[in-house]
């Protein structure tokens, strides 16, 4: 029997034979809509008749498989489905199996030319690999590897946007978070306090409820977000003090919806504060980074395990920021040759 198209609940499905080699086919066209089921169809008859003629020499669905094609099989979060939709219009119509890594490194330059290369990557690279490494698990497509810019290139880069990029954060301090609460509502002062004295992002501090917090054990269940597991936190004396008075608002213990109704707020503190601007993330996980094992010393073994980094290199490199000039170094140098110059006029010369 010839392809037939029929309605199975709200979605429309195929079955029949084709005038290929396919034998009997039974699936789901995955559309409510009857146009789009019948191009479909058109879509299957076609390769079917292809294969009939060409045989094994047919370009299989996965040689067909186009860019576009691969993003609808992607599940996108909101920002990367952004940057994606950017990128469709130049490579969208490409196979996957064409794309080379280094049209995708060269396609960052073309759509955002005066950008950072981080910008290329975080925007571009990144979630064109993901598409098409998605499609290597759903479809078979070859996988892809992009190798990242060298320094040279962020160099050059910053070069012709005539700026910086990787600019040293400024990490949170006891001293500028008091400052900064001062001038904070109750909501903002009680967030800032909870990320830097527990490392914990922003993203997910915005996500806490009520029913998160345990504070007779002091400690708060921090939610899932965006790849980092929920997990308890324990909290200071001070923080079980603050959230015990603080009235939970629009059913977040921080009364904010999302991440991003945190700034405008917080960066109107920071003015009425009359100190230097830091953002959320530096303030708050850069700061208990560099509090716990700069200022205070604690065992970066230690730090890493309480702040939730999977390893301490990952918090020495990023974010536990030194606070010293090189002239510390230095001093220990001095401090070296006198000590070594006292121990040699304690030798005595024995003859």
């Amino acid at each position: 029997m010839p392809l037939e198209i029929y309605s199975r609940g709200n979605r429309y499905w195929v079955r029949g034979r084709t005038d290929g080699l396919d034998g009997y086919i039974e699936r789901s066209l995955k559309t409510s809509d009857i146009q789009v089921a019948a191009a479909k169809v058109a879509e299957i008859e076609r390769k079917a008749r292809q294969r009939a003629i060409l045989g094994s020499d047919a370009p299989t669905e996965e040689d067909e498989l186009t860019f576009a094609a691969a993003v609808v099989l992607y599940d996108a979060k909101p920002a990367d489905a952004g940057y994606l939709l950017k990128v469709i219009p130049e490579i969208g119509k490409m196979r996957v199996k064409d794309i080379k890594p280094k049209l995708v490194r060269d396609l960052g330059k073309k759509l955002y030319p005066a950008a950072a290369c981080d910008t290329w990557r975080r925007q571009v690279v990144t979630p064109i690999c993901a598409v098409i490494n998605n499609a290597h698990q759903e479809k078979g497509t070859p996988p892809i590897r992009v190798k990242a810019y060298t320094p040279a290139e962020r160099q050059a880069q910053d070069e012709i946007r005539g700026k910086q990029s990787r600019k040293k954060k400024t990490p949170g301090s006891w001293d500028w978070l008091d400052k900064f609460r001062d001038e904070a509502n109750e909501y903002m002062g009680a967030l800032a306090l909870f990320m830097f004295t527990t490392g914990a992002r922003v993203g997910q501090s915005v996500l806490i409820e009520p029913k998160h917090l345990e504070l007779r054990n002091s400690r708060v269940w921090l939610p899932p977000s965006k790849g980092h597991p929920g997990q308890w936190v324990d909290i200071i004396p001070e923080m079980v003090a603050v959230l015990a008075n603080l009235k939970a608002r629009n059913g977040k213990v921080f009364g904010y919806a999302s991440r991003h109704s945190v700034y405008g707020p917080w960066q109107t503190a920071c003015k009425r504060a009359q100190i230097e601007y830091i953002a959320p993330h530096a303030a708050g996980r850069h700061g208990f980074g560099t509090e716990t094992v700069v200022r205070q010393g604690v065992n970066p073994v230690d730090a890493a395990k309480a702040g939730r980094w999977s390893s301490p290199r990952i918090l020495l490199d990023t974010y536990a920021h030194s606070e010293e000039s090189s002239a510390n170094v230095r001093d220990a140098f001095t401090r070296g040759r006198q000590s070594k110059s006292a121990k040699s006029r304690q030798v005595k010369i024995v003859k």
